[in-house]
């Protein structure tokens, strides 16, 4: 199972903790989907699109939420893999 299938699963504490399992086999395995692969890189596109958050959700016509949850986590991790 992928990424992006784990991702659509994201519900719970133990589902995130699943997916960021997969994310490091992922990552450790060269995956092609990891363009911010060091930890530097990693957390600046973590933080750029943070800050870009509210045009993200707008652009898909979403409300922003109010409190994260575990799935925005997951998305999030998965946008800091190639966010610039």
């Amino acid at each position: 199972m992928g990424l992006v299938d784990l991702l659509d699963g994201v519900e719970t504490r133990d589902d995130l903790v699943r997916f960021l399992g997969e994310a490091i086999a992922d990552l450790s395995e060269g995956g092609p989907s990891w363009e911010n692969t060091s930890l530097e890189d990693f957390l600046e596109a973590l933080a750029g699109w943070l800050q870009d958050m509210p045009g993200v959700f707008a652009n898909r016509g979403e409300p922003v939420p109010d409190q994260p949850d575990w799935k925005l986590v997951a998305r999030m991790i998965m946008a800091a893999r190639t966010y610039e």
